[in-house]
């Protein structure tokens, strides 16, 4: 499933501010119109593995190297991507979010990409799961009950 949310930009319309609800969709043409409007790659969203165990997995990783032109260009393909899917033209422009969007909708642009992202990509732990997190074995399950019994009335 290809995640999709709706998110407000205001935009001035006639001189005046004016909000507009936009669809933000996240799939693969999300990624390769990314690579068009910036000429970079997707793979600097990714965070790069910088430490091993002795078993080869990675265990520490650098942040990912985008800035924030990079999430704003993600999230304008994003936009394009889902009035795209259904052929139809965005009711806004790069123009729209670079100058007329206050900041407050400019982060929740970037959060709301972010977290779509992260719905469709199955992302690696940049945090290693302690043994803590480990669901429980089956014999050690606390407050395990034995089946019930039929009962002469059952």
């Amino acid at each position: 499933m290809n995640p999709e949310v709706k998110i407000t930009i205001t935009v001035f319309r006639d001189g005046k501010p004016t909000p507009v609800e936009v669809k933000m969709r996240y799939c693969a043409a999300t990624e390769t119109g990314f690579e068009t409007l910036s000429g970079k790659s997707s793979g600097i969203f990714i965070p790069t593995p910088i430490e091993f165990d002795k078993d080869g997995k990675a265990i520490r990783y650098n942040p990912p190297t985008a800035v924030t032109d990079d999430y704003i260009k993600l999230g304008l393909a994003a936009i394009i991507a889902a009035y795209g899917r259904t052929d139809q033209t965005p009711p806004i422009t790069a123009e729209d979010i670079l100058f007329d969007a206050p900041p407050e909708e400019v982060i929740a642009l970037i959060d709301t990409v972010t977290k779509i992202r992260k719905e469709w990509y199955v992302m690696p732990n940049v945090v290693p799961a302690s043994e803590t997190d480990e669901h429980p074995k089956a014999d050690d399950a606390k407050n395990a009950q034995p089946p019930a019994k039929r009962s002469k009335r059952s």
